[in-house]
This record gives structure tokens, C-alpha cells and sequence, in this order.
């Protein structure tokens, strides 16, 4: 027997750029100058960790900004979207990274450690307010609205 009460809907909403882009930035900051720190103690110079922040934040900022772009969706439905911004911000920053790397020679272990840990804390602050998001969304009860089945077709 099919219950008869409306099925959920989920009600568009946008990702909270403005969030992510201060956590972000903060991470990376925070990475670089820990990075400039590690860098000072073992002989070489601060602007080595420092050039992490200006190699990364473009690519961060220009992913961000194409994600503010777009329209409102499903909570559900910002994974891909995120996954592909996060597939753009590493192109980016390869690229600005390998011209900042062969213009100014920094520490090269450093450099490339300090760049990957800023996008693997980016990509956990992107995924973590995809997943948060998800979680807060508001189940909209309308008549009106398209319906989502959780039951495969069937085995109602």
C-alpha cells in the first residue's frame, strides 16, 4: 500500500561562497607563512613559503568565483560541481606555480609540499561545506514542486 503523503522535495539553494572564500584564504595563509617559518629554519628565506600564498590564491579565487556563477541547485546535486572547480583551481595553480617556480627558484621541496597541502586543505573546506550543506537543507513539502522517489519505482 502507497503512502499517500506528498514526496520530499529539495529546495535550490547556493553554495555559501563568501564562507568558503575566508576559510580558504585563511588556510592558505596560514599554510604559507608555516611554510615561510619551516623555511627560515633550515637556512633558506620566508618569501619561499610566502610565494605559496600568491602562486595559490588566484586559482582559489577564479575556482570560487565560477562556483558563484552558477545557479542555484539541489544541495545534493553541488558535488560535481565542486569536484570540477577543484579539477580547474589544481590546473591553475600548476600552471602559475611552474611559472613562479622557474622565474624565481624557491625551495623546491618546500615550495611544492606548501602548494599541495594548501589545495588538500581547500578541497577538505570544499567537500566539508558541500557535505554541511547537504546535511542543513530544507525539505520543502509542496504539492506543487517536483517530487523526488526514494523508493525505486515499483516497490512502493
Amino acid at each position: 500500500m502507497a503512502d499517500s503523503s506528498p514526496q520530499p522535495t529539495l529546495e535550490p539553494t547556493r553554495l555559501p561562497i563568501l564562507k568558503m572564500a575566508g576559510l580558504s584564504v585563511l588556510a592558505c595563509v596560514m599554510i604559507g607563512i608555516g611554510g615561510g617559518a619551516i623555511a627560515g629554519m633550515r637556512g633558506g628565506q620566508m618569501t619561499d613559503g610566502l610565494l605559496t600564498i600568491a602562486v595559490i590564491l588566484p586559482g582559489v579565487l577564479m575556482t570560487l568565483m565560477a562556483l558563484n556563477m552558477l545557479p542555484a541547485r539541489p544541495a545534493g546535486m553541488w558535488g560535481v560541481p565542486v569536484l570540477g572547480g577543484t579539477m580547474l583551481r589544481a590546473g591553475i595553480v600548476a600552471v602559475i606555480g611552474l611559472a613562479a617556480y622557474m622565474a624565481l627558484e624557491p625551495t623546491k621541496e618546500l615550495f611544492v609540499l606548501t602548494l599541495l597541502a594548501s589545495l588538500l586543505a581547500v578541497l577538505a573546506i570544499d567537500v566539508l561545506t558541500v557535505l554541511a550543506l547537504v546535511k542543513s537543507v530544507e525539505v520543502v513539502n509542496s504539492a506543487d514542486a517536483p517530487t523526488m522517489s526514494v523508493v525505486p519505482e515499483g516497490q512502493a
